[in-house]
Protein backbone atom coordinates (compact mmCIF):
# COMPACT_ATOMS: atom_id res chain seq x y z
CA UNK A 1 0.00 0.00 0.00
CA UNK A 2 1.06 3.86 -0.88
CA UNK A 3 3.04 4.80 2.82
CA UNK A 4 2.85 8.55 1.73
CA UNK A 5 0.04 11.63 2.07
CA UNK A 6 0.18 13.14 -0.88
CA UNK A 7 2.10 10.93 -3.02
CA UNK A 8 0.55 7.95 -5.54
CA UNK A 9 2.67 5.01 -5.91
CA UNK A 10 1.56 1.51 -6.50
CA UNK A 11 -2.22 0.75 -6.63
CA UNK A 12 -4.15 -1.24 -4.06
CA UNK A 13 -4.11 -5.20 -4.80
CA UNK A 14 -6.80 -6.81 -6.27
CA UNK A 15 -10.03 -7.48 -3.99
CA UNK A 16 -8.49 -5.26 -1.70
CA UNK A 17 -10.46 -2.99 0.35
CA UNK A 18 -8.34 0.23 2.12
CA UNK A 19 -10.28 2.39 4.22
CA UNK A 20 -8.73 6.19 6.12
CA UNK A 21 -9.17 8.67 8.38
CA UNK A 22 -6.70 11.46 7.88
CA UNK A 23 -6.95 14.54 9.78
CA UNK A 24 -4.30 17.55 9.96
CA UNK A 25 -3.25 20.33 12.14
CA UNK A 26 -2.37 23.62 10.26
CA UNK A 27 -0.55 26.50 11.32
CA UNK A 28 -1.87 28.99 9.05
CA UNK A 29 0.64 31.74 7.26
CA UNK A 30 -2.28 34.37 7.80
CA UNK A 31 -5.64 34.16 9.52
CA UNK A 32 -6.26 31.43 12.49
CA UNK A 33 -4.85 27.95 12.33
CA UNK A 34 -7.32 25.19 11.44
CA UNK A 35 -8.31 21.38 11.51
CA UNK A 36 -8.90 18.99 8.16
CA UNK A 37 -10.23 15.80 8.00
CA UNK A 38 -10.91 13.66 5.08
CA UNK A 39 -12.55 10.09 5.07
CA UNK A 40 -11.03 7.75 2.34
CA UNK A 41 -12.09 4.36 0.57
CA UNK A 42 -10.31 2.92 -2.36
CA UNK A 43 -10.99 -0.83 -3.53
CA UNK A 44 -8.54 -2.83 -6.57
CA UNK A 45 -10.37 -3.79 -8.73
CA UNK A 46 -7.58 -5.43 -10.63
CA UNK A 47 -4.05 -5.57 -9.97
CA UNK A 48 -3.02 -2.47 -11.48
CA UNK A 49 -6.65 -0.64 -11.72
CA UNK A 50 -7.97 0.99 -8.44
CA UNK A 51 -11.18 3.50 -7.73
CA UNK A 52 -11.79 5.34 -4.98
CA UNK A 53 -14.03 8.26 -3.42
CA UNK A 54 -12.93 10.78 -0.50
CA UNK A 55 -15.24 13.30 1.73
CA UNK A 56 -13.68 15.83 3.37
CA UNK A 57 -13.84 18.88 5.91
CA UNK A 58 -12.49 21.70 7.84
CA UNK A 59 -12.63 23.69 11.44
CA UNK A 60 -11.06 26.70 11.41
CA UNK A 61 -10.40 28.54 14.88
CA UNK A 62 -13.10 30.06 15.93
CA UNK A 63 -15.56 29.59 13.01
CA UNK A 64 -17.92 26.01 13.04
CA UNK A 65 -16.67 22.86 11.05
CA UNK A 66 -17.73 22.85 7.71
CA UNK A 67 -18.12 19.96 4.92
CA UNK A 68 -15.68 20.77 1.94
CA UNK A 69 -16.78 18.28 -0.80
CA UNK A 70 -16.30 15.06 -2.00
CA UNK A 71 -13.51 13.22 -4.49
CA UNK A 72 -13.98 10.66 -7.03
CA UNK A 73 -10.38 9.03 -8.21
CA UNK A 74 -9.38 6.21 -10.37
CA UNK A 75 -5.70 4.74 -11.46
CA UNK A 76 -4.22 2.57 -13.81
CA UNK A 77 -1.02 1.01 -13.83
CA UNK A 78 -0.06 0.99 -17.83
CA UNK A 79 2.18 -1.96 -17.82
CA UNK A 80 2.38 -5.19 -15.76
CA UNK A 81 5.74 -5.88 -15.51
CA UNK A 82 7.99 -2.74 -15.79
CA UNK A 83 11.65 -3.49 -14.64
CA UNK A 84 13.31 0.14 -14.89
CA UNK A 85 9.74 2.66 -14.35
CA UNK A 86 6.19 1.37 -13.12
CA UNK A 87 3.72 4.41 -14.84
CA UNK A 88 0.40 4.91 -13.63
CA UNK A 89 -2.10 6.92 -15.32
CA UNK A 90 -4.39 8.52 -12.41
CA UNK A 91 -7.49 10.98 -13.04
CA UNK A 92 -9.76 12.46 -9.86
CA UNK A 93 -12.96 14.48 -10.06
CA UNK A 94 -13.31 17.06 -7.42
CA UNK A 95 -16.88 18.72 -6.50
CA UNK A 96 -15.15 21.09 -3.65
CA UNK A 97 -16.17 24.51 -2.27
CA UNK A 98 -14.08 27.12 -1.31
CA UNK A 99 -14.09 26.44 1.86
CA UNK A 100 -12.08 23.17 1.16
CA UNK A 101 -8.72 23.93 2.84
CA UNK A 102 -7.63 19.72 2.63
CA UNK A 103 -4.27 19.24 1.00
CA UNK A 104 -3.80 16.66 -1.23
CA UNK A 105 -1.66 18.26 -3.22
CA UNK A 106 -0.83 21.92 -4.16
CA UNK A 107 -0.71 23.59 -7.31
CA UNK A 108 -0.43 27.77 -9.21
CA UNK A 109 0.43 30.01 -7.59
CA UNK A 110 -0.09 32.06 -4.09
CA UNK A 111 -1.44 30.42 -0.31
CA UNK A 112 -4.41 28.67 0.17
CA UNK A 113 -5.87 29.87 3.90
CA UNK A 114 -9.38 30.91 3.78
CA UNK A 115 -9.87 34.49 3.13
CA UNK A 116 -13.45 35.49 1.75
CA UNK A 117 -16.26 34.78 4.63
CA UNK A 118 -16.82 30.87 5.54
CA UNK A 119 -20.40 31.40 4.80
CA UNK A 120 -19.06 33.06 1.21
CA UNK A 121 -16.74 30.35 0.77
CA UNK A 122 -18.63 27.34 1.47
CA UNK A 123 -21.88 28.28 -0.27
CA UNK A 124 -19.24 28.77 -3.79
CA UNK A 125 -18.09 25.51 -5.63
CA UNK A 126 -14.77 24.38 -6.35
CA UNK A 127 -15.00 22.07 -9.41
CA UNK A 128 -11.33 20.51 -10.31
CA UNK A 129 -10.01 18.18 -12.55
CA UNK A 130 -6.80 16.60 -11.33
CA UNK A 131 -4.74 14.38 -13.65
CA UNK A 132 -0.98 12.88 -12.91
CA UNK A 133 1.39 10.97 -14.65
CA UNK A 134 2.64 8.64 -11.91
CA UNK A 135 6.36 6.90 -12.12
CA UNK A 136 7.50 4.87 -9.38
CA UNK A 137 10.17 1.79 -8.64
CA UNK A 138 10.79 -0.82 -5.98
CA UNK A 139 13.93 -2.07 -4.97
CA UNK A 140 12.66 -4.13 -2.83
CA UNK A 141 11.33 -2.62 0.73
CA UNK A 142 12.57 0.79 -1.12
CA UNK A 143 9.86 2.96 -2.97
CA UNK A 144 11.16 5.75 -4.50
CA UNK A 145 7.94 7.91 -6.61
CA UNK A 146 7.83 11.13 -8.23
CA UNK A 147 4.30 12.02 -9.49
CA UNK A 148 3.53 15.35 -12.20
CA UNK A 149 0.00 17.25 -11.31
CA UNK A 150 -1.93 19.21 -13.68
CA UNK A 151 -5.03 20.28 -11.93
CA UNK A 152 -8.22 21.53 -14.21
CA UNK A 153 -10.51 24.67 -13.29
CA UNK A 154 -14.01 23.17 -14.68
CA UNK A 155 -15.04 26.66 -14.08
CA UNK A 156 -12.88 28.98 -16.28
CA UNK A 157 -10.02 25.88 -18.21
CA UNK A 158 -7.34 27.15 -15.89
CA UNK A 159 -4.73 24.57 -15.81
CA UNK A 160 -2.20 24.48 -12.95
CA UNK A 161 0.69 22.48 -12.08
CA UNK A 162 2.67 20.84 -9.05
CA UNK A 163 4.54 17.56 -8.08
CA UNK A 164 5.19 15.56 -5.46
CA UNK A 165 8.08 12.50 -4.77
CA UNK A 166 8.64 10.88 -1.98
CA UNK A 167 11.13 7.74 -1.10
CA UNK A 168 10.16 5.65 1.67
CA UNK A 169 11.68 2.10 3.03
CA UNK A 170 9.06 -0.44 4.03
CA UNK A 171 8.69 -2.00 7.36
CA UNK A 172 9.79 -6.06 7.56
CA UNK A 173 5.70 -6.69 8.64
CA UNK A 174 3.66 -4.16 7.14
CA UNK A 175 0.02 -5.54 8.95
CA UNK A 176 -0.88 -7.30 5.26
CA UNK A 177 1.83 -10.63 5.80
CA UNK A 178 0.78 -13.35 8.20
CA UNK A 179 -2.15 -12.01 8.84
CA UNK A 180 -2.73 -15.12 10.95
CA UNK A 181 -0.78 -13.97 13.15
CA UNK A 182 0.40 -10.84 14.88
CA UNK A 183 3.91 -10.10 13.82
CA UNK A 184 6.27 -9.00 15.99
CA UNK A 185 6.24 -7.97 19.20
CA UNK A 186 4.31 -5.05 19.00
CA UNK A 187 6.81 -2.72 20.26
CA UNK A 188 9.28 -3.49 17.14
CA UNK A 189 11.64 -1.67 14.38
CA UNK A 190 10.52 -4.41 12.33
CA UNK A 191 6.82 -2.45 12.43
CA UNK A 192 8.05 0.72 11.25
CA UNK A 193 8.58 1.90 8.04
CA UNK A 194 10.31 5.28 7.45
CA UNK A 195 10.85 8.20 5.04
CA UNK A 196 10.36 11.56 3.26
CA UNK A 197 7.95 13.14 1.28
CA UNK A 198 8.00 17.01 -0.49
CA UNK A 199 5.58 18.36 -2.56
CA UNK A 200 5.48 21.82 -4.48
CA UNK A 201 3.73 23.93 -7.04
CA UNK A 202 5.00 24.55 -10.74
CA UNK A 203 3.28 27.74 -11.66
CA UNK A 204 0.44 27.45 -14.48
CA UNK A 205 -0.02 27.54 -18.61
CA UNK A 206 0.88 30.88 -18.36
CA UNK A 207 4.02 30.85 -16.17
CA UNK A 208 5.52 26.70 -15.53
CA UNK A 209 7.99 26.19 -13.16
CA UNK A 210 9.50 27.41 -10.37
CA UNK A 211 9.12 30.37 -8.67
CA UNK A 212 9.62 30.20 -4.84
CA UNK A 213 8.52 32.94 -3.26
CA UNK A 214 4.99 32.47 -5.09
CA UNK A 215 4.51 28.70 -4.44
CA UNK A 216 3.40 26.57 -1.85
CA UNK A 217 6.36 23.86 -1.02
CA UNK A 218 6.38 21.49 1.20
CA UNK A 219 9.10 18.77 2.86
CA UNK A 220 9.06 16.32 5.89
CA UNK A 221 9.75 13.14 7.36
CA UNK A 222 7.20 10.29 6.84
CA UNK A 223 6.29 7.37 9.55
CA UNK A 224 4.37 4.10 9.16
CA UNK A 225 3.79 1.39 12.23
CA UNK A 226 2.08 -1.38 11.65
CA UNK A 227 -0.32 -1.93 14.58
CA UNK A 228 -2.09 -5.06 13.97
CA UNK A 229 -2.95 -7.42 11.30
CA UNK A 230 -5.13 -4.92 8.59
CA UNK A 231 -4.23 -1.68 10.58
CA UNK A 232 -1.71 0.58 10.61
CA UNK A 233 -1.18 4.48 11.83
CA UNK A 234 1.28 7.38 9.80
CA UNK A 235 2.80 10.57 10.77
CA UNK A 236 3.84 13.03 9.02
CA UNK A 237 5.31 16.62 10.37
CA UNK A 238 5.37 19.03 7.23
CA UNK A 239 7.16 22.28 7.27
CA UNK A 240 6.90 25.13 4.48
CA UNK A 241 9.39 25.87 3.26
CA UNK A 242 8.04 29.34 0.82
CA UNK A 243 6.39 32.07 1.62
CA UNK A 244 3.37 31.72 0.78
CA UNK A 245 3.16 27.73 2.41
CA UNK A 246 1.29 27.28 6.07
CA UNK A 247 3.90 27.37 8.53
CA UNK A 248 3.60 24.00 9.56
CA UNK A 249 1.27 20.89 8.82
CA UNK A 250 0.80 18.02 11.29
CA UNK A 251 -0.30 15.43 9.43
CA UNK A 252 -1.89 11.82 10.67
CA UNK A 253 -3.81 8.70 9.41
CA UNK A 254 -5.29 5.71 10.77
CA UNK A 255 -5.60 2.76 7.82
CA UNK A 256 -7.81 -0.39 7.61
CA UNK A 257 -7.45 -2.80 4.92
CA UNK A 258 -9.23 -6.14 4.14
CA UNK A 259 -7.93 -8.18 1.72
CA UNK A 260 -9.83 -10.53 -0.41
CA UNK A 261 -13.32 -8.63 0.05
CA UNK A 262 -15.28 -10.80 -2.24
CA UNK A 263 -13.17 -13.40 -2.08
CA UNK A 264 -14.28 -16.26 -5.10
CA UNK A 265 -16.31 -13.37 -6.87
CA UNK A 266 -13.18 -11.61 -7.52
CA UNK A 267 -11.57 -14.23 -9.16
CA UNK A 268 -14.32 -14.70 -11.63
CA UNK A 269 -13.16 -10.94 -12.77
Amino acid sequence: MDPYFTAISTPVPKDHLMLMLLPDYQLARTGPDFFTYMGMAEYGITSRWTAGFMVEGQKIGGLPATFGGVRFNTYFQLFPHDHLLHLTLYGEYESLNQASLYKMEVSGFGGEDLKPPLSTARNTSARTLEQRVVAYHDWGRLNLTFNFISETDLENSQNDFGYVWGIFRQPKWDGMMGMKGMGPAVFSAGRLGYGVEMMGALGNVGQFGFDWPREQQYIGPVFSYAIAPGWSFRLEPTFGLSDVSDRFVLRMAAEYSIRNLFGPLSRER
